[in-house]
C-alpha cells in the first residue's frame, strides 16, 4: 500500500514537472481544451446511454 502511494506521488510529480516545463501557452491551452473536451464527451455519452437504457426498460 505504501509503495502504491509512493508510486502515485512520483507520477504526479513527473506530470507536474512536465507541465511546468511547457513554455508555450498555446500548448497549455490546447491540453486544457482537450481534457475538457474528453470529460465533456464522456459525460455526454454516459447521459445518452442512461437515457437509452431508461427508454428500453
Amino acid at each position: 500500500m505504501k509503495e502504491d502511494i509512493d508510486e502515485l506521488k512520483s507520477q504526479l510529480q513527473a506530470k507536474l514537472l512536465f507541465w511546468n516545463n511547457l513554455k508555450s501557452k498555446k500548448i497549455k491551452v490546447t491540453f486544457i481544451l482537450i481534457i475538457f473536451g474528453l470529460v465533456g464527451l464522456k459525460l455526454f455519452t454516459t447521459m445518452l446511454t442512461f437515457d437509452w437504457l431508461a427508454g428500453v426498460i
